[in-house]
């Protein structure tokens, strides 16, 4: 391996990296895909769904694919205010998302990463596994001037390249070595920790109400990692359910919450309790996220360099993967340009960058741009709109003695208590500005 060119060498075999190394090999680029991990997947997470309609950009009709490892057709999307013994319930279920073109669908990584990343091969991309780059290479264009030549892996040797992609991630080491991006900070970053469950397909499909092979996507916010800001959530796989909780860094650590107890304590809500029940641990992991939102989104292109996925920060709200896929199918279709055209530089690549820019989910980042001052400044607001909402909910359905009139002011009167009405007008407000962003 030592010292070979190629068009281009991709680092990260995740949904970003793949999408790109595939995408170039389609169009008879040499393309080198390099993983750390044993096995493209071994050491990725998602909650986790893929969105169809992105996807089918890159496979269409992937759904007829042999042996495509998608889980459950999801049908049924919630959002609970999830509160120690209750729930409010926000949600939606449509029986058109079970059939082509579908909507989204559960994974795991471990399983369609590595997938994923043997379709690139097929088109022709050579993959690398257990494989480190730790540095770039460079060569002179000018007195004052370079571009990157490839990477250089763990122990000495160098893969040189016309273009190099960087999908490396949410730490992003190349990505901050290049100076195109800075190190995160804990309160731009949330951790994530996830269990799968082993339960029949049956018992699955009995207790979230579905049908074979539909799938149901639970988000809750709330109870699970209070008092921290995070979330946690539940999604069907077909014969194992994914369970996840965590929130940000600064506050998991500054608040000395544990992310094991975190998730084990979400296991133990008896609302949770009852839909895992005598399942099976069968995996364990964790996650960072980028979380810095539209402001942190670092230079996407140097010369000879693009970043995509999560190393560019592309998150937007609870959508990340499919939007790490479509900016390496952007960067792919930006790198085949420039190999047509012999010429590497920031000039050329820009191209990705600008169709980031003008993309959907740019436009929904931009948005939300303000989402920090919500995390800054409403650290309590996730608690108290849940209780306050759990609350009124328990009034409102108890059957009591007393008159509407009074039950109201009853009711009024507790959220006055909790906290001046001013404050929970503004909590609701920014909560409902700022859950999309999550």
């Amino acid at each position: 391996m030592g010292n070979d060119r190629y068009n281009a060498v991709v680092v990260g075999a995740g949904p970003a990296g793949s999408t790109a190394a595939l995408m170039m090999a389609r169009n008879n680029l040499s393309v080198a895909l390099i993983e750390r991990g044993k096995y493209p997947g071994s050491k990725n997470m998602t909650g986790g769904t893929i969105a169809s309609m992105p996807f089918q950009q890159i496979l269409p009709e992937y759904w007829n694919i042999q042996g495509i490892p998608l889980e459950r057709r999801i049908v049924s999307d919630e959002l609970w205010l999830l509160d120690n013994d209750s729930a409010v319930r926000i949600g939606f279920t449509g029986k058109k998302f079970g059939m082509a073109p579908y909507n989204k669908h559960t994974i795991l990584r471990y399983k369609f990463d590595r997938w994923y990343a043997d379709q690139a091969v097929k088109a022709g991309a050579k993959l690398f596994t257990s494989c480190l780059a730790v540095d770039l290479v460079y060569h002179k264009t000018g007195p004052l001037s370079k571009k990157v030549d490839g990477v250089m892996l763990e122990g000495g040797d160098v893969i040189h390249a016309d273009v190099v992609i960087l999908a490396e991630g949410a730490q992003a080491a190349l990505t901050q070595k290049a100076g195109l991006r800075k190190r995160l900070k804990p309160n731009e970053m949330t951790l994530y920790v996830k269990e799968v469950l082993e339960l029949p397909a049956e018992k699955i499909e009995d207790r979230f109400n579905l049908e074979k092979d539909e799938g149901a996507s639970i988000g809750m916010v709330g109870y699970p990692p209070s008092p921290a800001i995070g979330k946690g959530g539940i999604w069907t796989n077909r014969d194992s359910l994914s369970i996840v909780v965590g929130g940000y860094l600064n506050q998991i650590v500054g608040k000395g919450l544990n992310p094991l107890q975190l998730l084990e304590r979400f296991k133990g809500h008896p609302l949770v309790k009852r839909l895992i029940q005598g399942a099976k641990p069968v995996k364990y992991m964790g996650h960072i996220i980028p979380k810095g939102g539209f402001k942190k989104i670092p230079t996407l292109v140097d010369d000879g360099i693009i970043v995509v996925g999560d190393a560019a920060e592309m998150i937007s709200g609870r959508r990340g993967m499919d939007l790490a896929m479509i900016t390496g199918k952007y960067a792919a279709e930006a790198a085949a340009q420039a190999c047509a055209l012999d010429r590497y530089g920031r000039d050329i690549l820009s191209s990705y960058e600008e169709r980031v820019k003008g993309s959907f989910f740019y436009q929904n980042m931009k948005k939300g741009k303000n989402v920090e001052v919500y995390f800054n400044k409403f650290q309590d607001a996730d608690f108290l709109i849940t209780k306050a909402m759990n609350d009124f909910a328990y009034k409102y359905f108890e059957q009591n003695l007393d008159t509407d009139k009074n039950n109201l002011r009853k009711m009024l009167e507790e959220l006055i208590n909790m906290q001046p009405l001013g404050k929970s007008a503004k909590d609701v407000l920014s909560g409902l500005q700022n859950w999309g962003v999550l």
